[in-house]
């Protein structure tokens, strides 16, 4: 028993490469994650329409700042942050597993 082969429409594969570029996926897990046969057809597709490249990927791509660009100072603050809200969903995943293990004792 063969399987017969997937015919991509045009207007599927620019579909597909746009959605491509905004997931930040793998190759190999982006074809498995939406049907397409092999990472290689993904690889033609962007040989063949290169010239669309920056259209199809995302805008805040190309206007985002330089991550080298920020001061340690900003790394810090950013890190400060991070790890409050860490303590502050562990402490309410604490909670959570108390209500709980309250509710399972009623």
């Amino acid at each position: 028993m063969t399987s017969k082969r997937k015919l991509y429409r045009e207007d599927e594969k620019l579909f597909f490469l746009h959605s491509y570029y905004q997931s930040g996926m793998s190759k190999h897990a982006f074809c498995r994650a939406h049907g397409i046969c092999c990472p290689a057809l993904l690889n033609s597709w962007i040989k063949k329409y290169s010239n669309l490249a920056e259209e199809l990927s995302l805008p805040s791509e190309q206007e985002s700042p330089d991550m080298s660009n920020r001061s340690k100072e900003a790394y810090k603050d950013e890190n400060a942050q991070l790890k409050k809200r860490i303590k502050e969903l562990e402490k309410a995943l604490s909670f959570s597993k108390l209500e709980t293990e309250a509710r399972e004792l009623m």
